[in-house]
């Protein structure tokens, strides 16, 4: 987007220097994230000032000092100390010695996206714990992933650092997601059969590959499978602990279902090319799944006490953390590092879409009514009437009034909550890249897909972005009455 400055630039390095060298990675002990460099990467990106830059980062002065860790991270001791928070610092250190020598997506390749740093054989015959470094990239609400996307996509090598360090010091909590499975060397049935090994000698494809499009068939599947419903799953007396009873009931579950998902979509497939064209599809599908789950969920979800929106702190984070598939997942522009293998950028959309169906499904599941949704936020598409001009003024505004993004991203950049901006953006660049999208697009696929998706056009994005304004908001308008996150869920 328009607004990016040379100074802008050096105030945003400035900041992201002054955040490593003085604080920790969470900002308390129960291991919430320190994510001030989320916030300034997204409004950095959204055009914002300097002044608004360092602006934005003294409102996170409530974070926990850096410290020095009891010893420094080696090859050696690397997997002794995964998930111990007094670690971060040499963690730190160990990767940003790495990456000295090795490309980012050497790093990523080696220590996330590896079998050897997931589920060693030669680890588990010593009985010490599996590294699960994927796991961890995708744990505590996805933070560690989006901390180490902002890294490939900006360019910036400490940030990729700390992306692999906050991985490394969160717990490995959510195994029946990332599953074994994922990462097997041995052939197994299906489509994927021996995927890992095998899809780099792929080289011969038949005369034309077959156009897919996105039906949103694992969105219908979640909701509707008999399983997956809270009254079958039961409930935690904690919010945060509801994740863990859908792991624990459903992962296998989910996991099976994501699997014949990838399946379906690479069926006919012959060779790298064909794969990396599905690939795009795919992608496609879970991000707009994401802003479905959001968008239409929390509008089925308001309830009657007169929210227009039910604007959940948690599935928020799942539009947030969509946009990085475009840079980690594709082939993309907005990177200057190359990609990881395919094998290793398809294992990791499946553990990614594996992890944000259990945190659907731990937020209640609620159903997804296309067509209300879009017959009730129509008025959404476009700006507020301008001011009425006097009738002796001799040159007058046209009467229709302008696409309402530019409002939409003045005010997220000016809200204090960093977590708006953050989707905002996310739900920008969608509607930048699939705002053509025409209502239809999404039609066929026979009668497995989702309902009412005939209706699904290129406005969800906006539709989205101005029910999040309304529901925290518009900070530049209006600093009084500034709302919050809903927590409640969608039951």
């Amino acid at each position: 987007l328009p607004g990016l400055t040379s100074a802008s630039a050096q105030a945003l390095l400035s900041v992201l220097r002054h955040n490593r060298e003085t604080y920790h990675i969470f900002f308390n002990d129960r291991g919430f994230h320190n994510h001030v460099t989320h916030h300034v990467f997204a409004i950095y990106a959204l055009g914002a000032s300097p002044e608004i830059i360092k602006d934005a980062y003294g409102t996170h002065d409530y974070l926990k000092p850096a410290f020095k860790s009891p010893e420094p991270i080696t090859d050696k001791n690397f997997v002794e100390h995964l998930g111990d928070a007094q670690y971060y610092a040499s963690y730190l250190a160990y990767f940003s010695e790495y990456l000295r020598d090795h490309t980012p997506n050497e790093a990523f390749e080696r220590f996330i996206l590896s079998s050897s740093s997931n589920f060693d054989p030669d680890l588990a015959a010593d009985r010490k714990k599996h590294p699960e470094m994927l796991n961890r990239l995708l744990a505590g609400l996805i933070h560690p992933f989006i901390h180490l996307a902002y890294g490939f996509e900006f360019g910036v090598l400490g940030q990729v650092a700390e992306g692999l360090a906050n991985a490394a010091v969160h717990k490995s909590e959510q195994t029946e997601v990332v599953s074994p499975s994922f990462f097997a060397k041995s052939p197994e049935p299906g489509i994927l059969a021996g995927l890992t090994s095998t899809l780099s000698f792929l080289r011969i494809a038949p005369p034309s590959l077959e156009e897919k499009r996105p039906t949103f068939a694992f969105l219908r599947r979640i909701r509707d499978h008999p399983k997956l419903t809270p009254s079958v799953i039961g409930s935690s007396q904690e919010e945060a602990s509801q994740y863990t009873v859908v792991l624990e009931s459903s992962g296998e579950l989910v996991v099976q279902l994501v699997n014949e998902w990838a399946e379906e979509w690479l069926d006919g497939t012959c060779s790298d090319a064909d794969v990396e064209k599905r690939l795009e599809g795919m992608v496609e599908e879970v991000a707009w799944g994401n802003v479905i789950w959001f968008a239409i969920g929390g509008w089925e979800a308001r309830g009657d006490s007169g929210r227009p929106f039910n604007a959940d702190f948690f599935i928020a984070h799942l539009v947030t953390s969509a946009i990085f598939l475009l840079t980690l997942v594709l082939p993309s522009e907005r990177s200057p590092y190359p990609c990881v293998p395919l094998a290793s950028r398809l294992t990791l959309l499946k553990a990614y879409l594996a992890t944000c169906a259990a945190w659907y499904i731990s937020r209640g599941n609620s159903s997804l009514p296309i067509e209300g949704f879009y017959s009730d936020t129509r008025a959404r598409l476009s700006a507020p009437p301008a001011a009425p001009v006097p009738p002796s003024a001799t040159r007058k505004p046209l009467t229709a009034p302008g696409g309402p993004w530019g409002r939409i991203i003045i005010n997220a950049v000016a809200h204090p909550e960093e977590h708006l901006p953050k989707a905002v953006r996310s739900l920008a660049t969608f509607a930048l890249r699939w705002g053509d999208r025409p209502s239809g697009y999404f039609s066929g696929g026979g009668k497995g897909g989702l309902k009412g998706r005939e209706v699904l056009d290129g406005t969800l994005f906006v539709r989205a972005a101005s029910l999040a304004l309304d529901r925290l908001g518009w900070a530049h308008e209006s600093g009084e009455g500034l709302g919050r996150w809903d927590h409640d869920g969608f039951w």
